[in-house]
């Protein structure tokens, strides 16, 4: 009787993981929907107007495409500029909020809690609220058409949201080893610096990855800041390709396609840190 109850129980186990599996793949294929039909749509002959089949069945497989937005556009130059504002930013966002959010997490100073609720706050505000301001300070600073204009506001929207990643795993840390190191006499930067930081790896992670594709991604205001040709990140570029009625699909696809590889790889060198580094400091002990 009791390996019949414990049979059926491991039935309804199975049977749930195996109902779970086939509902994230549901969920998979239709996220992956709108990136087969980018992909689709890119390798789409020049001859064909659109694809058949809502975007997923094209007449043949083209590499005009491709060879049309390298002669049209200086890719290597717009994608240059998309990597010297997204690596400096990405940059500025570790060391910023990895020492805010030691401080957050360890020292103890006036309002800490405080301060850091007002940090919170600050990610209910989406980025168009802040298109108008923003332009205002670049304007006046002389940064509009300048690396600095996009790099500096990146880093103060993306700073936040690491604190709160790392500050949750700083939080979380054994208060003995902190303790033995400064008993050996080391100071709080050489604990944040040879210890915390060290250790932090997997949602230090969390926070490039993050950081990356929304440096990379943004649309907004590189559109707003950046006028001239020679300083245009990757991601306005396809505004070459799509007029009122978006007359070269074909094109405006392919240079979205280029646009999201390097966030694919990125996210592929260190996705083995993304889950591990999400969870740290959820649970203590």
């Amino acid at each position: 009787m009791r390996a019949t109850t414990t049979g059926r129980a491991s039935s309804k186990r199975a049977l749930g993981k195996s109902a779970a599996f086939v509902f994230v793949f549901v969920l998979a294929l239709i996220w992956l929907v709108p990136i087969i039909m980018m992909l689709v749509v890119s390798f789409m002959p020049p001859d064909q107007r659109a694809p058949r089949f809502g975007g997923l069945l094209i007449s043949g497989v083209s590499l005009d495409n491709y060879v049309t937005v390298f002669e049209d556009a200086e890719i290597v130059m717009h994608f240059f500029n998309s990597a010297a504002i997204t690596i400096p930013s990405v940059i500025l966002v570790v060391i910023i909020s990895s020492l805010a959010a030691y401080a957050l997490a360890r020292l103890q100073f006036f309002a800490r809690d405080i301060w850091f609720y007002l940090l919170i706050m600050t990610l209910m505000l989406p980025i168009p609220t802040l298109v108008v301001p923003i332009f205002q300070i670049n304007k006046s600073l002389g940064l509009n058409d300048n690396y600095a204009g996009l790099i500096l506001p990146y880093t103060a929207l993306g700073v936040p949201f690491a604190i709160v990643i790392l500050r949750s795993f700083f939080a979380n840390f054994p208060i003995e080893i902190e303790e033995a190191a400064r008993l050996d006499g080391c100071t709080r930067f050489g604990i944040y610096w040879r210890i915390m930081l060290p250790v932090s790896w997997p949602a230090v992670a969390v926070v490039i990855i993050w950081q990356f594709m929304t440096s990379w991604n943004e649309f907004i205001l590189a559109l707003v800041t950046m006028n001239s040709v020679d300083v245009k990140p990757l991601t306005l570029v396809p505004l070459v390709y799509s007029g009122q009625f978006m007359m070269r699909p074909g094109p405006m696809f392919a240079i979205l396609t280029l646009i999201t590889l390097p966030v694919i790889v990125v996210y592929y060198l260190m996705q083995r840190f993304m889950v591990s580094g999400l969870t740290a400091g959820a649970v203590r002990g």
